[in-house]
């Protein structure tokens, strides 16, 4: 398989994985399949959009250079033939990089998340905040 084959493989598998990362982050803003009366009830991490900046738009740009890179046939540059090829994957290249960007900053944010946990409704003072942030809920106590 050449090189075009394989990027117009990686750019196909690219775009539903998009597309399904930015999905995700959309559905965090309705926490249980409802519209929520106030953004306070929402993560911090909500609103860093790891989903929707990281995982769909810097995801996009790479996928639709790969799905094109296949077609680009270019005659070249200065009566150099492979001069359009070369400059085809230098691009390729680039966008790959702003993909690795991309997925870099959605992985940071998810483990931000993760470490700080789901905010909640605390009965105990009536409150809405992050209860397993300080690793203190569910561990007992020593006597």
């Amino acid at each position: 398989m050449c090189t075009g084959s394989c990027a117009k493989c990686l750019g196909g598998t690219l775009i539903p994985l998009s597309v399904f990362g930015l999905l995700a982050n959309i559905l965090l803003f309705f926490p249980g399949g409802k519209v929520i009366d106030n953004n306070d009830h929402l993560s911090d991490e909500v609103w860093y959009f790891g989903g929707i900046l990281g995982s769909g738009v810097l995801m996009i740009f790479p996928a639709l250079v790969f799905l094109g890179l296949k077609n680009n046939d270019c005659c070249g540059c200065c009566g150099n033939e492979g001069c359009g090829k070369r400059f085809a994957m230098f691009t390729s290249t680039i966008f790959a990089v702003i993909g690795v960007l991309g997925a870099g900053y959605s992985f940071i944010v998810s483990a931000v998340s993760i470490n700080k946990g789901p905010k909640c409704f605390m009965s105990q003072n009536s409150t809405w905040g992050y209860p397993f942030q300080d690793g203190e809920m569910g561990r007992s106590k020593p006597p």
